[in-house]
């Protein structure tokens, strides 16, 4: 079993990297703005119920959003220790309207969401520690403008764009009593290219199109500290399964420090026509300007809440209910020293669990996990200057493939959400739906523990 889960585990490793380096399908031209669409930093398990993530301390993934999580999971699993490999994917649906000229455009793309692995260090000190990988953010883009100069001719603007920005990084927590604190630590690095084309239509052979164009390069480190308090308000012995039942209220807060990237850029601007094979050609350099130093950056952003949670064994949830609010100063934002077409982002999420019988089911459908929950808030880009509300409904489940045992404690777990959401409302010209469906692998295996018998 060990051998083929770190099997498992390396040819997720290949996969997510192939993946990241894969260029991305996605023709979204909000994310020309900013770092581009922000990917969620949540688990699979905290999308399926709206995003929430400062009360979340059960067993089936692993919580990077709020680092204070990790010092609560050597308490469920006693002395064995075992190590869990969290996976996620996802496949994101999405279909741009515009109002004004009436369009609409679809795409479909499959994107890796995480590939973490969590070590609980100490039972005694109720440390863990993790490590991590995943895309922050994705800039792709290919947007055609039509207009025309009176009495002169049709001008076409080819508007394009790629990039984004990843993190690798690791965290450690240790637990006091019933407070967990810890914290994210790593490097991000990323890029992005974004160009602005311009060309007579018809009149082309004439003149030599236009072509003004920017490439980024982004890099440094980032800090995103938590905590988490499980706070115990009632217990009581079921007389009719003999188990007990314990009515906690989690409360937790975490955050990313403000960050300041280090960053160099290249501009062009020439006149150029395209080749045989549709490459760009250089007619004529106008400007040319390479390695311009400067710094990317980033705001604070932190995140607040609660869960009211029932639970029948240490850290497993009968049902939960919670409430997060998550706000970033994107006003802030400085890319070599020039803001964006952002404003200040919230979000509000509301969600919950509910397991039939999460430790004793003999069935799937009774061993799992049903969650749902719905997000509303802004955008952090402002396109257009009107803003952009976004809101979306969740719903997913946490199936339990193996049957839990007191003797090893081990699981193998594949948790699903999935999301229906739009981004803008009737006072943006573009708009966005979107449906993303998502899945992780959460599996457990258990390290350094002593043999007894051979």
């Amino acid at each position: 079993m060990k051998l083929t889960i770190s099997r498992f585990f390396l040819l997720g490793c290949a996969l997510f990297f192939f993946f990241s380096a894969a260029e991305a399908q996605e023709n979204s031209p909000f994310s020309r703005y900013g770092i581009g669409d922000i990917y969620p930093s949540q688990s699979i398990v905290s999308r399926a119920m709206g995003g929430l993530v400062s009360g979340v301390t059960d067993i089936q993934s692993i919580n990077t959003a709020n680092p204070g999580s990790y010092g609560f999971w050597p308490v469920f699993y006693g002395l064995r220790k075992p190590i869990t490999y969290d996976i996620g994917v996802s496949i994101d649906s999405r279909t741009l309207r515009s109002a004004a000229p009436v369009s609409k455009y679809n795409s479909t793309n499959f994107l890796p969401s995480y590939l973490q692995l969590g070590i609980p260090l100490s039972t005694k000190r109720n440390e863990a520690l993790v490590f991590g990988l995943r895309p922050v953010s994705r800039v792709n883009y290919s947007v055609v403008e039509n207009s025309r100069i009176p009495d002169i001719d049709s001008i076409q603007t080819l508007y394009e764009g790629n990039g984004g920005l990843n993190q690798v990084y690791f965290g450690l927590g240790k637990r006091w009593g019933s407070v967990s604190l810890g914290v994210n630590a790593g490097y991000q690095f990323g890029y992005k290219n974004i160009s602005t084309k311009v060309g007579f239509v018809s009149s082309s052979f004439l003149y030599y199109r236009s072509n003004s164009a920017d490439s980024t390069n982004f890099w440094g480190v980032f800090l995103n500290p938590g905590v988490t308090a499980h706070l115990k308000l009632s217990e009581k012995v079921n007389t009719a399964t003999k188990n007990t039942e314990t009515y906690y209220l989690n409360i937790g807060a975490s955050g990313t420090l403000q960050q300041h990237l280090k960053a160099n850029k290249d501009i062009t601007r020439q006149t150029f026509f395209y080749g045989t094979s549709g490459e760009v050609l250089e007619q004529d350099s106008v400007f040319k300007q390479s390695n311009i130093l400067g710094k990317v950056e980033l705001p604070l952003n932190y995140t607040a809440g609660f869960m009211l949670i029932k639970e029948i064994a240490p850290y497993v949830p009968k049902w939960g209910f919670g409430v997060d609010y998550s706000a970033a100063r994107w006003s802030d934002y400085r890319s070599f020293g020039s803001p964006d077409q952002l404003n200040d982002s919230w979000k509000l999420s509301v969600g919950g669990e509910f397991a039939p019988s999460p430790l004793t089911g003999k069935t799937l459908l009774n061993r799992a996990t049903y969650r749902f929950g719905f997000y509303t808030g802004k955008d952090y880009i402002n396109a257009d200057g009107n803003g952009n509300k976004i809101q979306a409904l969740t719903l997913g489940a946490a199936i339990n493939l193996r049957k839990f045992n007191n003797y090893d404690k081990q699981l193998t777990l594949i948790n699903t959400a999935i999301e229906f959401g739009k981004r803008g409302s009737k006072v943006n010209n573009i708009t966005e739906n979107f449906f993303k469906f998502s899945v992780g692998l959460s599996l457990s295996d258990i390290w350094f523990n002593k043999r007894k018998y051979d």
